[in-house]
């Protein structure tokens, strides 16, 4: 199951180029040393993955209390029906829908944290950063915890989210590098491995979901004992 976070977040991470990168790109220099602008973005992006993990230990706690009540079978499938709706729902009607007005509030509150540390340049305020970018809205992200969630266990949901992190690190390690030519590849030649991506998280998980709860029907017509499932 792990694994599948990495390629998840690896794959993923050219939505990331898309949402973060001009963020990643005009993070402060403040210093002509090249080793510390190398430090400083590895500290940014490190920042980001703790995040992650973070979440993925508060919502694998939660996963790991629901579990007792809740079939995860059930939720898996339920879970990846909600993603492909996500997926293939119209544009127009993604802005008639309303968030919570207490999302938006702490969405301001992020934003303006990260305009601060804009004006900063020490090694601390590019971890920083990266902390508080990792706590940014974003579909990515949410999907993940959709797999941390079905871990069913508090660390194996923080190692899931850490795992989907690292497989982001490649592709924003270099856009905070200032590789500018990932970005305009990424964001103009293959915009459409974006919902691709969802889909096949998607699939995954309504598969996973089948195979645990009808097992012996869906061996009868493929074999899907390399999906693993958390019993």
């Amino acid at each position: 199951m792990f694994y599948s976070a990495f390629i998840l977040g690896f794959i993923g991470s050219l939505h990331c180029v898309g949402m973060c990168g001009p963020i990643a790109m005009m993070l402060p220099v403040g210093t002509s040393k090249r080793w510390k602008f190398i430090i400083g973005r590895l500290l940014y992006n490190a920042g980001r993955i703790v995040t992650y993990g973070f979440i993925g230990l508060f919502v694998g706690f939660i996963g790991e209390s629901t579990s007792y009540f809740i079939s995860q079978k059930s939720l898996s499938i339920i879970l990846g029906i909600l993603i492909l709706v996500g997926v293939f729902l119209p544009k127009s009607w993604h802005n008639k829908i309303s968030f919570n007005p207490q999302i938006f509030r702490f969405t301001n509150l992020i934003k303006a944290s990260l305009s601060a540390l804009f004006k900063k340049y020490s090694l601390a305020s590019q971890f920083s950063f990266g902390i508080l970018n990792g706590f940014l809205p974003c579909g990515l992200v949410y999907a993940a915890l959709s797999g941390a969630f079905l871990t069913e266990r508090i660390i194996d949901g923080m190692v899931f989210m850490l795992l989907f992190g690292i497989g982001t690190l490649p592709m924003m390690l270099g856009i905070s590098l200032g590789a500018t030519w990932l970005r305009i590849i990424f964001t103009t030649k293959l915009p459409k491995l974006i919902p691709v991506t969802y889909s096949i998280l998607a699939i995954w998980l309504i598969v996973r979901g089948f195979n645990a709860a009808y097992p012996h029907i869906i061996k009868q017509n493929i074999d899907l004992s390399i999906i693993p499932f958390c019993h």
